[in-house]
Order: structure tokens, then sequence, then C-alpha cells
């Protein structure tokens, strides 16, 4: 019996011959960004096509074009999280605002993938009837700036501000400021910021503190 296709692609680049995995994996990515940047909406069939590999080799490293798209924008320069806050304090506001902003420069830097990946996600969704959640990068960096505020509000409380901040955080809000607004995209990404320390700074409120006093408790 074959080896189920989820093992496959999980020993993909753990067994046989590294190097060549590992170019054959650029070579995805690569012939991805190209597409992309053209104005396709590519099926991974086309994507193995265009970078010289066949179907088969293509599923072994990636489940979908979406997942190979999203990797070859979003994981190699989504912000990292230690990076963007390192410089940020102890301030729970300040930290939310520097992962708006990094977030927002990234996502307005690859706008066009952004926009062909959030279609992607929503024909699937439509596709599929149920629809299903998109697990965001973007939970990580909102926990990790909201670190300070851990004891200082409820977990009900905290749960809340994750939420409302997953609103403003992200392409919803960067389509919603350029296409809705007309804004640009430099007023795009201070407006999410702008939002995000304002959801901050109201949960900080009704938790009965003030956002800077709770940022000297919090150091």
């Amino acid at each position: 019996m074959s080896e189920p296709l989820a093992e496959t692609r999980t020993h993909a680049t753990a067994t046989g011959r590294v190097n060549q995995k590992l170019r054959t994996r650029r070579a995805l990515i690569e012939a991805a960004k190209e597409l992309v940047a053209a104005g396709a909406t590519p099926t991974l069939a086309e994507v193995a096509d265009h970078a010289g590999v066949s179907k088969t080799t293509a599923y072994r490293y990636f489940a979908s074009a979406d997942d190979l798209i999203g990797e070859a924008y979003f994981d190699s320069d989504f912000p990292d999280a230690d990076k963007v806050l390192a410089e940020a304090g102890p301030d729970p506001t300040d930290r939310v605002v520097a992962v708006a902003l990094a977030v927002s420069d990234m996502l307005l830097g690859h706008e066009r993938a952004m926009r062909v990946i959030l279609r992607n996600a929503l024909d699937q969704s439509l596709e599929s009837g149920d629809g299903a959640m998109r697990f965001g990068r973007r939970r990580r960096l909102i926990d990790a700036a909201l670190q300070p505020l851990h004891g200082k509000l409820t977990k009900r409380q905290l749960a809340h501000l994750k939420d409302a901040l997953a609103l403003v955080i992200g392409p919803e809000s960067i389509i919603a400021a350029r296409d809705v607004s007309g804004l640009t995209p430099e007023a795009a990404s201070r407006l999410t910021a702008w939002a995000a320390q304002a959801l901050v700074e109201k949960a900080i409120a009704e938790a009965g503190g003030s956002p800077r006093s709770r940022a000297g408790a919090a150091g």
C-alpha cells in the first residue's frame, strides 16, 4: 500500500537527498512568486509546471497552492515577534502599535499577493460551505504584544481584546482602508495602528486602569 500523502509531505525534506529536496522546494517557492507577481492565481500543478517539476513531486512539499503561496510570501516576510517588540518596551499600547505597523507594512509591501491569498481563502470557504476559520499568523504577534497585560486583565477580557485586535490587524482591515476609504498605503497603515491603539486603551480603561499606569506596573 502506498505511503499516505500527508506522511509523504512530512518526511519529504527529512530523508533522502536533502540538498536536492531543498533546491526543489526553493524552485517551487520562486515559481509561485513569479506567477503571483504576474497577476495569476495559480494551481499547484501550474506552479509545478512553471518550476519544472512534476505535480506529484509538488504535493510532497505542499498540500495546496494556497499553502505554497502563503509560505512564499508570508512565512518568509511576516514580521518576527521578537524583532518587532525588541524596542517597543513594556507598554502594551506601544507594543500593539508596533505590531500593527509591522503587519500592515508587510501586507502592503505584498498587496497583490495578499489579495490573491485572501481571494483563494474566500473561494475555498464558499466551495466547502462550512465557513472554515483561517488561522492567521497575526495571532502569535498579538499574543506576544499583550504579554504585559497577563494578570492585569481577566482571561475573558484578554481574549476579547485579542479577538478585537485580530479585526484591525490583518489583510481585511487593509482592504477596507484601501478599497472602501480610498486611503494611500501609508495612511492605511497609520489607521490600522490607530485603531489597534484605541482598542488596547479601551480594554485597559474598562479594566480600571490607564495605559501608562498599567505599563508601569508591568515593568
